[in-house]
């Protein structure tokens, strides 16, 4: 059977070495799927929808290297009685990581501290991590998700200075509570003057025809964007006016796709009725020694180690033209995660615990 694999997808001759033989790579923009003749297994990331295309019976599996999955029809799939699988939760660490370093920048750039009210909306496996670590760090953060419990009964934004979506998109013919457009102009409206909004979810949760009619002078509103509506080709308008912007990277850390590549990896073996090989883990990783002053005076004026979280990544670094969305994207692989990070000599258990509550490693001896 044929294993028919995005090139752009890391680590696959890592994971995928016996079936090297087995395997044809595409790049998904020209992936004709329909015109698959071999009994074949593909591989996709989030880029490639199925959505439209006649799929051909002899596709016996899609596997998705990527925990988002409304790229893929799965009524239809259903139909077809075509089973389908996704890495889901692989790169939940990673888009916290993200939020807490773009909350470290805010920080340093003193728009925002930590006795500001900062709102969760969505309490799956990143945006509960995300409240229960800034809960921990003593931030004055509060929770909201219909579905589960959280601090507060409805996603109200109103006295907010900071707002970070974890929400899947969904549309009203689908939910209740759907999400499509949940962050519109009556929402927008009700925004402090300075608010900042951190979207890592989908680009069809916020409204950015309704962001562009804002007036700046009567509705400062900071956007902060990793996901956009119509990728690759996205907004640039709406992109220059957000305070930063990101190309759809949050959950790329080199440590997510590493286990994105694995768990599809595990999923495509599994449906071949084999047992996964467990593989060396190829991760590098950074050892750092321990900056007792600098930790001391981050913790002091802004209640996180900043220092520390910016030079291990800074949103910053992945500011990017709309024009060049897809290219950096699809060669996205250079981000140490925290949890790739050792830190050494950290003698205090109470440091120690600050560090490993964040995600780093911290060598004990």
């Amino acid at each position: 059977m044929k294993i028919l694999i995005d090139k752009n997808i890391p680590y696959v001759e890592h994971f995928f070495s016996d079936y090297i033989n087995q395997i044809e790579y595409f790049s998904d923009m020209d992936l004709e799927i329909e015109k698959v003749k071999e009994d074949s297994i593909v591989l996709i990331r989030s880029t490639y929808k199925t959505h439209g295309k006649k799929i051909p019976k002899n596709i016996k599996f899609i596997c998705s290297a990527s925990t988002g999955e409304d790229h893929i029809d799965k009524e239809k799939l259903n139909q077809m009685r075509i089973p389908y699988a996704f890495s889901s939760g692989a790169n939940a660490i990673a888009v916290r990581e993200y939020v807490f370093s773009t909350i470290a920048l805010m920080l340093q750039e003193k728009k925002f501290d930590k006795t500001q009210p900062a709102l969760i909306i969505g309490c799956g496996n990143i945006g509960e991590g995300i409240y229960q670590a800034l809960k921990y760090f003593g931030f004055n953060v509060s929770s909201y998700d219909p579905y589960k419990l959280s601090t507060n009964h409805n996603e109200d934004i109103q006295g907010y200075a900071l707002i970070s979506l974890h929400v899947p998109l969904t549309t009203a013919s689908e939910s209740k509570h759907f999400t499509e457009n949940l962050i519109s102009a009556s929402k927008f409206e009700r925004c402090d003057d300075g608010a900042i909004i951190i979207n890592t979810s989908r680009g069809g949760v916020v409204s950015e025809e309704d962001f562009l009619e804002l007036d700046d002078q009567a509705n400062n509103i900071q956007m902060i964007s990793d996901v956009f509506k119509n990728e690759p080709q996205i907004n640039e308008n709406f992109l220059e006016k957000n305070l930063l912007g990101t190309p759809h990277i949050a959950g790329h850390s080199q440590f997510a796709r590493y286990h994105m590549t694995k768990m599809a990896y595990e999923n495509v073996v599994n449906f071949l009725g084999k047992i996964p090989l467990e593989k060396e883990d190829i991760l590098e990783s950074k050892n750092l020694a321990f900056d007792k002053k600098s930790f001391d005076k981050d913790m002091k004026e802004f209640g996180l180690p900043v220092s520390l979280m910016l030079d291990t990544y800074n949103p910053k670094l992945d500011i990017f033209e709309s024009a060049n969305f897809k290219k950096i994207r699809d060669n996205y692989n250079e981000r140490i995660g925290y949890s790739q990070v050792v830190i050494n000599n950290c003698k205090s258990e109470h440091d120690r615990s600050v560090l490993k509550e964040l995600g780093f490693k911290v060598q004990e001896s």
